[in-house]
C-alpha cells in the first residue's frame, strides 16, 4: 500500500486492528510504538507472519519492521532501500518477499521529480534488496495495489507519467516570475486532460509478467485506497485531477482469474457535512466484515467549483486532512 498521512499513529492503529482480526478469533485494536523517524508519503505492507514493514517517503531510503506477535513490540531497522528516496510507492508481499512498485523521486539533487516504473523486492530471510528485471507498463505514481493471492497483485490508477514529469521539468526551468503561470496552466484543465490511468494491471511475481485485466468502469484516479475481502474488491475514491476528488467507490469480484465489475457505490458525507468531496490518500480495511475507511484529504468546495466551470477547482482552498 502507499502512504499519505498526517498522523502515522492513527494509520498504525488501523493496520494493527485489521491484522489482528485476520489472525485471531477476537479482533482488538492496539497502539504501536512510534517509529524511529517521521513518515509521510511512504509505503508499507504486512507479511503472513504478522510483521509490518514501512519505509520510504520522508524516511528517505530507510525501512523498518515490527512483529505484532511479540509481547514486547519494537521497531527494527532493516536494509536500506537501494532505489533511492521516493514517495507514493505501493508495496505488497508476494511469495514471502516484499515487493515495491514505482513511486516518484529525483535521480539526483539537481534533477526534477519524476515518475518511476521500476520494481524492487526485499527478502526478509536474507535482509537483502534486489531490483526485479521488469518495468511496469505505465509509470507508477498515485497508483494503488491490492494482493490477489500469494503470487499476484492488482495495480491500477495513477497519474500520467508524461504530463506529470513535464510539469516538474517546467517548474524547475521557470524563474520566479514564471512559476505562477506554470502552476496555473497545469491545474487549470478539465479532468479528462490529465489522462489518469484507468487500465487494470496484474503483476505475477512467480512468472515476472504483467497482464492487462481491462479498464476501470469510470474515470482513472490517483491516490485511491484499495482493499480485498473474500475476492470482493473495493477501489475507494481518489483524485480525478490534481485537487479534485471523487466520492465514487468502484466494486468488483475476482473469480477464476477474471475481474467482474459491479455497480458503483459512493462514500457518504462526513457527519455535519452536506456533500462528500471524496478522499485521496485514505486507508481502508475490514474489521468483522465491516469496511473501515480512515484518513485521507480533500479540498472542501473544490467539487462545487468544478461543477461551476472552474477547472482550477482547489485554487485558494486549504487542504483538509480527515481523521
Amino acid at each position: 500500500m502507499g502512504m499519505q498521512m498526517k498522523n502515522f499513529k492513527k494509520m498504525m492503529t488501523l493496520m494493527a486492528l485489521c491484522l489482528s482480526v485476520a489472525i485471531t478469533t477476537s479482533g482488538y485494536a492496539t497502539t504501536l510504538p512510534d517509529i524511529p523517524e517521521p513518515l509521510k508519503n511512504g509505503t508499507g505492507a504486512i507479511d503472513n507472519n504478522g510483521v509490518i514493514y514501512v519505509g520510504l517517503g520522508t524516511a528517505g531510503t530507510s525501512w523498518y519492521k515490527i512483529d505484532l506477535k511479540k509481547q514486547h513490540k519494537d521497531w527494527e531497522r532493516i536494509k536500506s532501500f537501494p532505489g533511492g528516496a521516493r514517495e507514493q510507492s505501493v508495496s505488497v508481499f508476494l511469495n514471502d518477499e516484499l515487493y515495491v512498485f514505482g513511486g516518484v523521486g529525483k535521480k539526483n539533487s539537481e534533477s526534477p521529480l519524476q515518475v518511476y516504473s521500476d520494481v524492487y523486492k526485499y527478502s526478509p530471510v536474507k535482509n537483502t534488496w534486489q531490483k526485479v528485471d521488469t518495468i511496469s507498463p505505465v509509470g507508477l505514481t498515485g497508483h494503488t495495489g491490492v494482493k490477489l493471492n500469494e503470487t499476484m497483485v492488482l495495480i491500477t490508477g495513477g497519474v500520467n507519467e508524461h504530463i506529470f514529469d513535464k510539469y516538474f521539468i517546467d517548474i524547475e526551468a521557470a524563474d520566479e516570475s514564471e512559476k505562477n503561470k506554470v502552476i496555473y496552466n497545469y491545474f487549470n484543465k478539465p479532468a479528462k486532460d490529465y489522462f489518469f490511468n484507468k487500465i487494470v494491471f496484474i503483476y505475477n511475481a512467480k512468472e515476472n509478467t504483467w497482464k492487462n485485466a481491462g479498464e476501470l468502469p469510470g474515470a482513472g484516479t490517483a491516490g485511491s485506497s484499495s482493499v480485498m475481502e473474500n475476492n470482493f474488491l473495493m477501489l475507494i475514491n481518489g483524485e480525478l485531477k490534481p485537487g479534485l476528488r471523487t466520492d465514487v467507490i468502484y466494486r468488483a469480484m475476482w473469480d477464476n482469474d477474471k475481474l467482474t465489475w459491479l455497480k458503483n457505490s459512493q462514500l457518504p458525507p462526513s457527519p455535519g457535512e452536506q456533500q462528500q468531496e471524496g478522499l485521496a490518500g485514505a486507508f481502508s480495511g475490514y474489521s468483522h466484515g465491516v469496511l473501515l475507511v480512515g484518513g485521507g484529504a480533500n479540498f472542501p468546495g473544490a467539487k462545487q467549483n468544478y461543477t461551476n466551470g472552474k477547472f482550477y477547482s482547489h485554487e485558494g482552498i486549504n487542504k483538509k486532512w480527515r481523521d
